[in-house]
């Protein structure tokens, strides 16, 4: 299957902002040292001229095709159907198998076409990069790997510690890596760091694992991402005759989110994304930005929807590293705000539930990631109750560096 070819559907303006049309809030821009600007002028420019290459574009693609192998199946799921109710009353139920890629993930279409990009157009030697799940840096160090670059990875303690298999993969690949022990140890100081490293090192670029960042990342992050929703898009009519009623992914900065919604922002498709709930959201202790009550604020260089505390960036907490961000990306929450994409949460302890019954009932190890989105999207299909409906989920990435943590979670749970 030839990749789909991609189609600017919903573009900022001229200097990076999503505009609310009601309220005209601004979503995105350049919120940056000023040391960084030539840099993000660059890259800019490079993503421009990539987009038009079609000798740069060709060869991107036939590496998606091959070394990524981005032509992963949707395969129908009557386990899931079971227990949401029985296709005769809640309609069809099918994953879109991303964890089938090259490394895992939703991670290696962005960060092997990122890498490519800075390689061939933009002529950089190194990579660096930031890193929460460890899927992102794995991706980014294994392009890196096949391209012959340097590659330099920020990832928070915390996070080192619970997906320690992604960040020895990374390792492995070739990678430097640079554990933060700033402020929560997590993926926002680690990515504040990758900036800093960034601004000392002007000829190497910069990789972002979501849809956040200065602009332009959080639109080139989603126009490479949407490989993946552009040829799930082909793939469902193929099987169904029409896009899907429903589609559901997980959203922590929204990389994941945007990567399978975009294509479909013009169709009827419902659009849910789903938040981690922590131990709760009335506790305060979670990782959802829109559920939890954010606010626009401005967070490593963009303005977005931040989870803020007596006008502070409050700390995420969540089980699953990957979702581990007090913001999302300014598109996402632009598409929010003006009613394209709905939110839904699922608690940690929930998602750990979840993880187990994939294991036991399906025969699949998911990221733990995946498992928030699973179990809302049984949640919702349940209350709709249609059974003309034909459900897509978004299982996004492959759990083997969370099966420490779950096997102890099954065991003292017995």
């Amino acid at each position: 299957m030839k990749i789909p070819p991609f189609k600017e559907i919903n573009s900022p303006n001229k200097n990076g902002y999503w505009i609310n049309p009601k309220t005209k809030e601004a979503y995105g821009g350049q919120y940056i040292s000023p040391l960084l600007i030539p840099n993000l002028q660059k890259v800019e420019k490079c993503f421009k001229k990539a987009l038009k290459d079609k000798k740069f574009m060709k060869g991107l693609e036939e590496k998606l095709l091959t070394f990524i192998g981005v032509n992963t199946p949707i395969l129908r799921s009557k386990e899931l159907e079971e227990i949401a109710g029985g296709q005769k009353k809640v309609g069809k139920i099918y994953l879109k198998r991303t964890d089938l890629h090259h490394d895992s993930s939703h991670k290696p279409v962005n960060s092997f076409s990122s890498c490519y990009m800075a390689k061939h157009i933009f002529k950089a030697k190194k990579i660096i990069c930031e890193t929460g799940a460890s899927m992102h840096s794995r991706s980014v160090a294994a392009a890196c790997a096949m391209l012959k670059m340097d590659c330099e990875v920020h990832i928070g303690a915390v996070d080192a510690e619970k997906v320690s298999l992604n960040k020895d993969i990374s390792e492995l690949y070739g990678a430097k890596i640079v554990v933060v022990h700033e402020s929560t140890k997590s993926l926002l100081p680690a990515m504040a760091s990758a900036l800093r490293s960034w601004q000392s090192n002007p000829d190497a670029m910069y990789v972002v694992g979501s849809v956040a960042g200065p602009s332009p990342y959080p639109r080139m992050v989603r126009t490479w991402a949407s490989v993946i929703g552009r040829i799930a898009k082909q793939q469902f009519k193929q099987i169904t005759g029409k896009v899907p009623s429903t589609l559901f992914c997980v959203c922590g900065g929204g990389s994941n989110l945007m990567s399978m919604a975009y294509p479909l922002l013009k169709d009827k498709t419902e659009i849910f994304a789903v938040e981690s709930a922590g131990e709760g959201i009335p506790t305060g202790r979670h990782g959802a930005t829109i559920l939890g009550g954010s606010q626009m604020g401005i967070l490593l260089g963009f303005k977005s929807k931040v989870v803020m505390k007596s006008a502070q960036i409050a700390e995420s907490l969540t089980e699953a590293s990957g979702l581990d961000f007090a913001a999302v990306g300014p598109e996402v929450a632009y598409l929010h705000d003006i009613g394209r994409i709905k939110f839904r949460s699922t608690t940690d302890m929930a998602a750990k539930k979840t993880f187990l019954m994939c294991c036991e009932k399906l025969g699949i190890v998911p990221a733990i990631e995946a498992c928030y989105v699973i179990n809302a999207a049984l949640k919702e299909i349940k209350k709709r109750k249609n059974p003309k409906e034909n459900h897509l989920i978004h299982l996004c990435g492959s759990g083997e560096s969370n099966v420490a943590r779950m096997i102890k979670f099954k065991r003292e749970n017995e």
